[in-house]
């Protein structure tokens, strides 16, 4: 069989397996609202992947992901050269925070890799992440995660989540991620992941943590790894 037709049947199988997953749901009686939300959520991810998998070539980084300020702190500790980018398109006020002072379509891409590697994927700082379709107990959907390591096509990150953990000894607790709403999150250490930027959701808020969260991460994964 050429690999034309072995394509063609795969996505026979996938096509009939998809409609009789959304079927089995839909024809019930009385309908099970709960399983046809579970199958529409599966839809709407099997959606989002398969444009991951297509664009992943050509994917590139939203120039509307580029932050309209940086606070001084952030850039004294930017590298030279990352200065230099940074200063191209920022204005300092006499607060010492830097305001975008340009059009952000108008920045080439080379230099919006550059900023938001620099501004954005930063460690402490937390993103909102699709993390895909859980299976059992997974963790799946929609959801902040905070960046421990930025290797740059591919971040290491700890998923949070609003939900309070049954084993406290390897969660992290976070009361305040600053630039969200004011709730209480948890990262379970067991659910550090690497993840493509592709899976990066650029138009929601971007928020971060204190230092004392990352140490209590280095800590508790020192103490993990020793059992």
């Amino acid at each position: 069989m050429s690999i034309l037709k072995s394509a063609q049947s795969s996505l026979t199988r996938c096509k009939n397996t998809l409609q009789q997953f959304y079927y089995e749901a839909a024809d019930a009686t009385p309908i099970n609202q709960e399983e046809l939300k579970q199958r529409m959520n599966y839809f709407d991810w099997i959606y989002l992947k398969t444009g991951f998998v297509n664009n992943e070539k050509i994917f590139t980084i939203p120039n509307n992901a580029i932050p309209g300020k940086i606070n001084a702190f952030i850039y004294k500790y930017l590298h030279k050269d990352k200065r230099i980018t940074v200063d191209k398109y920022y204005r300092v006020n006499s607060a010492g925070d830097y305001f975008l002072s340009t059009k952000k379509s108008s920045v080439p891409q080379s230099d919006v890799d550059t900023l938001i590697h620099s501004l954005v994927l930063r460690r402490g700082h937390v993103i909102w992440v699709h993390f895909g379709f859980n299976v059992g107990n997974e963790f799946g959907g929609k959801h902040p995660a905070l960046i421990l390591k930025n290797m740059k096509n591919v971040l290491s990150v700890l998923p949070l989540s609003t939900q309070t953990p049954s084993q406290l000894a390897i969660n992290i607790e976070i009361d305040k991620v600053y630039g969200f709403p004011l709730i209480m999150r948890w990262g379970n250490i067991t659910r550090i992941v690497p993840i493509s930027i592709q899976r990066i959701d650029f138009n929601n808020i971007i928020g971060s943590v204190r230092n004392n969260v990352l140490k209590e991460v280095d800590e508790i994964l020192k103490k993990h790894l020793k059992l």
